[in-house]
């Protein structure tokens, strides 16, 4: 006689808060340094981004100044997420 008795597999998995993915706006996660759940303040630096589209300016013709518009852009820029409280850190977003 065979008996056909089916088992189960019980996965328990550790509670614990991921790492939030950083985006272009502000987000609620917790800081690595002192622990507390924030809202991340931005900081706009300048990255690789940034250098390729004034490269990229410069490269086609528009010598007169143009290829400085990309520095002026938050939106060709890398952006640090801040924690509030301590002012470390939290990560970054890199536009590439």
């Amino acid at each position: 006689m065979s008996s056909n008795q089916d088992t189960k597999a019980i996965i328990i998995q550790p509670e614990g808060r991921g790492r939030t993915p950083l985006q272009e706006w502000p987000v609620h996660t917790e800081c690595p340094h002192c622990g507390g759940f924030i809202l991340t303040s931005l900081e706009y630096e300048t990255g690789t981004l940034t250098w390729i589209m004034c490269f990229f300016i410069m490269f086609i013709g528009l010598f007169l100044g143009c290829c400085l518009v990309p520095f002026c852009m938050d939106g060709c820029k890398d952006i640090a997420h801040i924690c509030p409280d301590c002012k470390k850190e939290v990560g970054r977003f890199y536009r590439i």
